[in-house]
C-alpha cells in the first residue's frame, strides 16, 4: 500500500507542476498584455522556465509567447511614443532580434500533429504577419547595425541574416500581406542588405563566407562594381591570383567603360614584369572602346617606361582630344616633356661640338616649354593641382628663374 500511495503521490506532483508551468505561460502573456505598466521582466522569467519544462517545452505557444512577450516591447515603446514620450528604438530593434528566435521555434513545433493527430496554423499565421511588419520596418537589420557600431560583427552578421532570411521562410510564402506588413520580396533594397552582410563578413574576418555571398551577388543589380572590386581585393588577400585574374578578366568585360578592372590588371602584368602583356591588353580595350580616354593616357604611359616615346605622346595627345577638361591627360603629357627635355639636357652637357650642343640646347629649351605649357592648362582647370606647380618649379630651377620659383614655392606652401 505505501508503494501504491507513493506512486499516486508522485503522479499527482507531477500533473500539478505541469500545470504550474502552464499557468505560468498564461500569467507571462497577462503580464507583457497589461493595459498600464506591463512587468516584462517577470513575464520574461517566467516563460524562461517554461521554455525549459518538459511539460510546455514543446508546446507551439510557450514559444510564441515567448516572442509575443518581446513582440510587446516594440508595442508598449509605441504606445508611450504616441502619448508624447520618447521611444527606446534601440530596445524595439532588440527586441525583434529576440523574438524572431522564439516565433521560428513556435512554427516549428506547430507544425507537428497535437495528442489528437490535428496540425494547426493559427499561430503561424499570427507570426508571418509580425515578421512581415519587423521586415517593412528594418527592426532586425537595425540591431544588426546598431552592433557593428560596436564591432559586434557576429551578432550584426546575425542580424542581418535573420532580416533576409524572413523573405524564404517556408510558411512565408503563403503568406498574402496587408499594408502594414507586406508580403517581403527580394527587391533592390535586399539585395543592398546582402552586399552588407557581405562587407560585414569580411570584416568579422570570414572571407571565405564573404566570398561565397558576394559571388551570388555579381549579377543583382546592387553595386556590382563594387562587388567585383570588393572580390578581387579578398582574392588578393587569400594571394588565389587564379580567381583574382578571373575576377578582373569578368569585371572587364561586364563593365567596359570602367577603366579600374583594366587598371587593376595591367598593374598585377606590370608588377610582373609583363609590359608588352599590358600593352596588347590595353590595345584588345581600345578596340573594343576607342573613345574611353583613360585607356590612352594609361597606354601612354605604358609606352613611355617600354621606350616608345612617339607611341606615348600620341596616346597623351590622343586623351587630350577625347576629354580636354582632365587634368591627369595635361600632367602626364607635361611630365613626359619635362624629363625628355631633361634627359636631352645631360646630353648637351656632355656634347663637346658647340653646334651639336647648341642645338640639342634648343630642343630642351622646346620640351620644356611644352612641358610648361601644358602644367599651366592643368592648373587652369584645377587651381590646385599641387602636382602641376612642383613641375612648374622644377623647370624654373632649370631656368634658373628664381623670383618664378619663389612664387610657385609660396603657392605650394599655401595649398599644402
Amino acid at each position: 500500500m505505501k508503494k501504491i500511495f507513493l506512486m499516486t503521490f508522485v503522479s499527482i506532483f507531477a500533473v500539478s507542476a505541469a500545470f504550474a508551468q502552464v499557468k505560468n505561460v498564461k500569467k507571462a502573456y497577462k503580464l507583457s498584455e497589461a493595459y498600464e505598466n506591463p512587468d516584462f521582466d517577470q513575464a520574461e522569467t517566467l516563460i524562461e522556465e517554461a521554455l525549459t519544462d518538459p511539460s510546455t517545452k514543446d508546446d507551439p505557444y510557450t514559444w510564441w509567447v515567448a516572442g509575443h512577450i518581446q513582440d510587446r516591447k516594440i508595442a508598449w515603446e509605441n504606445e508611450k511614443f504616441a502619448s508624447g514620450q520618447s521611444a527606446d528604438r534601440d530596445l524595439q530593434n532588440e527586441a525583434a532580434y529576440k523574438a524572431y528566435d522564439y516565433f521560428l521555434k513556435s512554427t516549428e513545433l506547430e507544425k507537428l500533429p497535437d495528442a489528437k493527430g490535428k496540425i494547426s496554423d493559427k499561430l503561424t499565421k499570427k507570426i508571418s504577419a509580425t515578421l512581415a511588419w519587423y521586415y517593412k520596418n528594418f527592426l532586425i537589420f537595425n540591431h544588426g547595425l546598431k552592433s557593428a557600431e560596436y564591432e559586434d560583427y557576429n551578432t550584426t552578421i546575425n542580424a542581418l541574416t535573420k532580416h533576409l532570411a524572413i523573405v524564404d521562410l517556408p510558411f512565408m510564402q503563403n503568406y498574402k500581406g496587408n499594408s502594414d506588413a507586406p508580403k517581403p520580396a527580394k527587391d533592390t533594397t535586399y539585395y543592398k542588405i546582402k552586399y552588407y552582410q557581405a562587407i560585414y563578413t569580411s570584416l568579422a574576418g570570414k572571407n571565405d563566407e564573404a566570398i561565397t555571398q558576394l559571388e551570388a551577388l555579381k549579377n543583382k543589380g546592387y553595386k556590382e562594381n563594387e562587388v567585383y572590386q570588393y572580390l578581387y581585393n579578398l582574392y588578393r588577400d587569400k594571394k588565389d591570383s587564379v580567381n583574382m585574374m578571373k575576377i578582373l578578366s569578368e569585371g572587364i568585360e561586364r563593365f567596359p567603360n570602367e577603366v579600374v578592372f583594366l587598371g587593376l590588371t595591367i598593374n598585377v602584368y606590370l608588377e610582373k614584369g609583363k609590359k608588352q602583356d599590358a600593352l596588347n591588353m590595353l590595345n584588345k580595350a581600345i578596340e573594343r572602346n576607342p573613345s574611353n580616354a583613360e585607356y590612352y593616357t594609361i597606354r601612354g604611359q605604358i609606352n613611355r617606361d617600354l621606350g616608345n616615346a612617339d607611341a606615348a605622346l600620341k596616346d597623351y595627345d590622343k586623351a587630350i582630344s577625347l576629354n580636354p577638361k582632365k587634368t591627369v591627360y595635361y600632367y602626364n603629357k607635361g611630365e613626359f616633356l619635362y624629363y625628355k627635355g631633361v634627359d636631352l639636357y645631360a646630353v648637351a652637357a656632355n656634347t663637346k661640338n658647340p653646334a651639336d650642343a647648341s642645338r640639342l640646347k634648343a630642343q630642351v629649351k622646346q620640351y620644356l616649354g611644352e612641358a610648361k605649357e601644358n602644367f599651366n592648362k592643368a592648373l587652369q582647370i584645377d587651381e590646385k593641382d599641387v602636382q602641376s606647380l612642383r613641375m612648374l618649379r622644377n623647370i624654373a630651377t632649370q631656368e634658373d628663374n628664381q623670383p618664378e620659383y619663389n612664387r610657385l614655392s609660396k603657392r605650394i606652401k599655401e595649398l599644402e
